[in-house]
């Protein structure tokens, strides 16, 4: 039923805007299997990621709408137990959003910046 309703939106929105390039980087899940070189990752683990930030050469993996992905090991972090898959991934795009952000100005020291809507999840996470 997802997968339809998706389609359906996708293809409308193809005649509305010319998409360059494959979306949907973030990603939270379970390790199922790890190769020989990883040292930080075992099968079982929970992790989140974003696969196409700070990718060697750019991402190998086109979107992450998949049921399995492979990636690199340097791309992904331990999911705290604490907090389930969904709070995970909302907040690891809402701190790449404010990394991004902070990024494009190139803070230094001494220079001051306002950070409008401190109080939300963006803002929040660049204070």
């Amino acid at each position: 039923m997802v997968w339809f309703i998706r389609q359906e939106v996708e293809e409308k929105a193809n005649k509305i805007f010319v998409f360059t390039e494959e979306v949907r980087y973030d990603v939270v899940g379970v390790v199922v299997r790890v190769g020989s070189e990883i040292k930080k990752l075992k099968v079982g683990d929970e992790v989140y990621g974003d696969i196409n930030e700070n990718a060697i050469n750019h991402s190998k993996t086109i979107g992450s709408l998949a049921k399995y992905i492979v990636a690199e090991e340097k791309l992904f972090s331990h999911k705290p137990s604490n907090l389930s898959f969904v709070k995970v991934v909302s907040l690891h795009l809402a701190l790449i959003t404010a990394y991004q952000g902070l990024e494009k100005i190139e803070p230094s020291a001494g220079k001051s910046i306002l950070i409008l809507g401190g109080p939300g999840g963006v803002g929040s996470l660049a204070i």
